[in-house]
């Protein structure tokens, strides 16, 4: 890596000097140094890397908040260390071609499913997650001839939390839209809305974008589905307001 996909990286992430420095457990001057030049020790390569990769399938990788606050920095590595196994296990899943098999993944229970397998999982801190433990209805768990399955679980629950973590920015966008523009609606007929009546009509438009933001947070926790956006994106045209084809295609790509 060279100090420019260094660069590169920081800026992708969206991390400034000292909070890069503090999650690669390293002092400032450090990586000031690398971003000069300097060799960067394969450890922190690896780490930016993983993140790099989670980040652009919104999967968590930031620490928990707790963490970085109190700079605990074994729990910093920890966060660190769980990254790069992820990171792995889906360049792995993804070098063999997918899941072999259909996993049914429920953020909201907890759990993943395939034939006799039940997989559960915890929601982590930082919107992650991490693996509980197994069973199998057919036999006993055996973790060497089980290996491939558990993986293409832990890939495809990974991907369940990317898609509702997508789902949610998506709808986010729709909101702020909806929000920022709520007097940008048109009326049926050659008749003017009144002063007072307008207000009504903005304030029906902005509470709507709240009822898409309540989906949000419903969809980031796997409880959403796009026919519920489809029942408000209906209420918005009723109201006259009709957000940009491209915000309502990133729902219905994310949700869909």
């Amino acid at each position: 890596m060279t100090h420019i996909q260094l660069a590169e990286i920081l800026t992708f992430l969206g991390l400034d000097l000292a909070e890069a420095a503090q999650l690669m457990g390293v002092s400032t001057r450090t990586l000031r140094r690398w971003l000069e030049g300097e060799e960067i020790p394969g450890p922190a390569q690896a780490a930016l890397r993983a993140w790099h990769q989670l980040h652009s399938r919104h999967l968590a990788w930031k620490p928990d908040a707790i963490s970085i606050f109190e700079n605990d920095q074994a729990q910093l590595e920890r966060a660190r260390l769980h990254a790069r196994e992820v990171s792995g296990l889906i360049k792995a899943v993804e070098a063999r071609g997918g899941p072999k098999n259909p996993w049914s993944v429920n953020i909201a229970k907890g759990a993943a499913t395939f034939g006799p397998f039940e997989i559960g999982f915890y929601h982590l801190q930082n919107g992650g997650f991490s693996l509980s433990g197994y069973r199998r209805k057919d036999s006993s768990p055996d973790l060497v001839r089980d290996k491939p399955y558990l993986e293409d679980a832990a890939y495809s629950i990974g991907m369940a939390f990317s898609k509702a973590a997508e789902s949610q920015a998506a709808l986010r966008n729709v909101a702020e839209y909806v929000r920022k523009h709520s007097t940008a609606f048109v009326v049926d007929g050659p008749q003017r809305l009144s002063a007072t009546e307008s207000k009504r009509r903005q304030r029906d438009i902005e509470l709507v974008a709240s009822k898409i933001d309540d989906l949000a947070d419903l969809s980031g926790k796997g409880n959403a589905n796009h026919l519920q956006f489809e029942e408000l994106l209906n209420q918005l045209h009723d109201l006259g307001f009709f957000p940009t084809i491209e915000l309502v295609s990133a729902v219905a790509k994310s949700m869909v």
